[in-house]
């Protein structure tokens, strides 16, 4: 698209064109720019909308607020020059930022890549942009705004390996891969929670492979989680055709493979946020403990008994330090714990233990299949593919025994007080009880209060009392 169609698509917005009405009428010097005027260019709509303002026209702000009917939050500092103004509502989302400069040539000049180095002026209906974006949205091509752009803030390291997944058919300049490679101990200076969000953006895009792939290749994957190291050149026998962290990398990208396998057989996952992440944070960490746990029997075979608790642990680490929420790191962790439940699962395994397995895993059932299948199309060792219709088969039933209600959420049947009735304190013991039951409930032997009356009475009223 060439900027006469990008101005004639400015002007079908509806939130732009009432935005231009007021610039006019109040000679606001308002500019559009970054990423909304790149993605028009592109062919695509955005509904993401970045502005920018000369710093000593402050005073428009409440005029703005009123042509869009929203009322903006401040975050950032006005100090430090990076107080924005914002306002995210329903399926909209705005920044007004001030000048980086004198002019709208030098803010241009210190944003983070040339292909967001270009605006729009709302009032007067000209374009503005540097020498090089233009050609680089046309090449989509990645490259620095500045050769300061990375010092001024490293997180653009990050940001620049999540445009290579959200850009399709986007590449970073070599120059640029480059220095993010030299320069990757400066992401250090970045704040945690400023890491997380670039990340789980990454792992959200359409391209989370790609990410990862970047991540790797210059080497900021090491920077940001050292638990990685090591993996690149742990081999793990006949069950995978690749090292550890070249089997890391495949199962992020075989997790999209899981979803189509899951949907040709009927089964839909909703697209929730905190879903996707838990699913891809987990097949990032899920064989980091295999370093601690490497082994060969006499038979020359590689084992990695308890890698699972392994790598929980270090995985735990990670997290805490990117400060990720309780509630984002239990469900990883829990998916981490048990990722080999189905896959050490044989044709003999009896549909009782398949019962349990869902209950134990409640809601996060489906995820658990779906990392387990990515997991096992991301092996493809010539002991792994002895067992690929065994696990397949085994994850279908288990989708099908997902969606009886009865078997995640077992009615109760009874509770502590029938079993302190026989003569129990309160305590650990009631528990465990109350667990047996509810797994002989769960695979079907108990279906009744009184069928459980009975067990209960026949396996622990006689029991020594405690």
């Amino acid at each position: 698209m060439d900027l006469k169609q990008a101005r004639d698509e400015i002007h079908k917005d509806p939130v732009l064109s009432k935005l231009m009405r007021r610039a006019k009428e109040k000679g606001i010097p308002l500019f559009l720019v970054g990423g909304y005027l790149r993605d028009i260019l592109l062919g695509t709509r955005s509904k993401d909308y970045d502005f920018t303002l000369p710093k000593d026209a402050s005073s428009f702000v409440p005029a703005i607020e009123e042509t869009l009917g929203f009322r903006f939050f401040k975050v950032g500092k006005d100090e430090m020059n990076t107080a924005t103004y914002r306002v995210i509502k329903e399926d909209i989302s705005v920044d007004l930022t001030f000048w980086q400069g004198e002019t709208i040539e030098e803010d241009l000049g210190k944003r983070d890549f040339t292909v967001n180095a270009i605006s729009f002026s709302l009032r007067d209906e000209t374009f503005h942009w540097t020498e090089r974006s233009l050609d680089d949205i046309g090449k989509k091509l990645i490259h620095a705004a500045s050769d300061h752009s990375i010092d001024q803030d490293p997180l653009r390291m990050l940001r620049a390996i999540r445009y290579r997944c959200t850009l399709e058919g986007f590449d970073m300049d070599a120059e640029l891969k480059k220095e993010i490679s030299s320069k990757k101990e400066q992401i250090g200076k970045v704040s945690a929670e400023r890491i997380k969000t670039e990340l789980d953006q990454v792992l959200l895009s359409p391209r989370p492979h790609l990410g990862m792939k970047g991540l790797h290749e210059s080497s900021l994957l090491f920077t940001l989680m050292p638990e990685f190291k090591g993996l690149e050149i742990l081999g793990q026998g006949e069950h995978h055709h690749l090292n550890v962290l070249p089997h890391i990398l495949l199962m992020v990208e075989k997790i999209s493979w899981a979803f189509q396998w899951i949907a040709g057989r009927g089964v839909t996952v909703p697209p929730a946020r905190e879903d996707w992440l838990s699913l891809y944070y987990a097949a990032l960490f899920h064989d980091l403990g295999k370093q601690d746990t490497y082994s060969e029997d006499e038979e020359g075979k590689v084992h990695f008994y308890y890698h699972e608790s392994y790598s929980c642990k270090r995985a735990e680490g990670i997290m805490d330090r990117l400060r990720f929420s309780n509630q984002l790191k239990n469900r990883i962790l829990n998916l981490v714990q048990h990722h080999m439940r189905i896959l050490n699962m044989s044709g003999e395994t009896k549909e009782g233990a398949l019962k349990r397995l869902v209950n134990q895993m409640g809601e996060e059932t489906t995820l658990l299949v779906l990392h387990t299948l990515a997991d096992k199309e991301a092996s493809r060792g010539i002991l792994s593919l002895q067992i690929d219709e065994v696990v397949e088969n085994h994850c279908l039933r288990i989708l099908e025994l997902f969606r009886e209600k009865d078997i995640v959420h077992p009615p109760l049947l009874i509770s502590g007080h029938d079993v302190m009735a026989l003569g129990y304190s309160s305590g650990p013991r009631v528990g465990q009880i109350l667990n047996f039951i509810r797994q002989k409930q769960v695979e079907g032997e108990i279906k009744t209060r009184e069928e459980a009356l009975r067990i209960l009475k026949e396996q622990f009223g006689s029991l020594e009392q405690v």
